[in-house]
């Protein structure tokens, strides 16, 4: 299907035989990635920038929130990974011209740093290129 702003008529009197079709090897949904201590560090693949509809606590209201999408594997396990922190989706948006979908990262968790321009702490992290072999 073409993505358009078009409405699309889907035949259901023709669709496809799903006994045979293959899932994805990568849940859609995945994990929201809250780091609990300083320190914690994951080996990701980057897939990519996607803006999601959160729901903001403080107001009810829902709001665009900007994420970083990882992909995972953990003894083959291939899983989503996701993080909405300022500063880490900054990074990636600072460098998406020198950084693609499969590139490797290790990235950690340094704990709350104090912003210089307002008296909030947001999150801090180490984001280091892995070199794959």
């Amino acid at each position: 299907m073409e993505a358009t702003n078009a409405v699309v008529k889907v035949d259901f009197n023709h669709l496809p035989d799903l006994t045979q079709a293959e899932p994805e090897p990568v849940e859609l949904s995945g994990e929201y990635w809250t780091p609990e201590q300083e320190g914690e560090t994951r080996r990701l693949f980057f897939v990519g920038l996607n803006v999601e509809s959160v729901v903001d606590m403080e107001s009810g209201e829902s709001r665009d929130l900007l994420v970083a999408q990882f992909v995972e594997n953990i003894n083959g396990e291939v899983r989503a990974v996701r993080n909405g922190s300022r500063r880490l989706v900054g990074l990636f948006e600072a460098f998406q011209s020198s950084i693609k979908p499969g590139d490797a990262f290790e990235i950690t968790y340094l704990g709350k740093k104090k912003n210089k321009n307002n008296g909030y702490k947001s999150d801090n992290w180490s984001v280091k290129r892995l070199i794959v072999k």
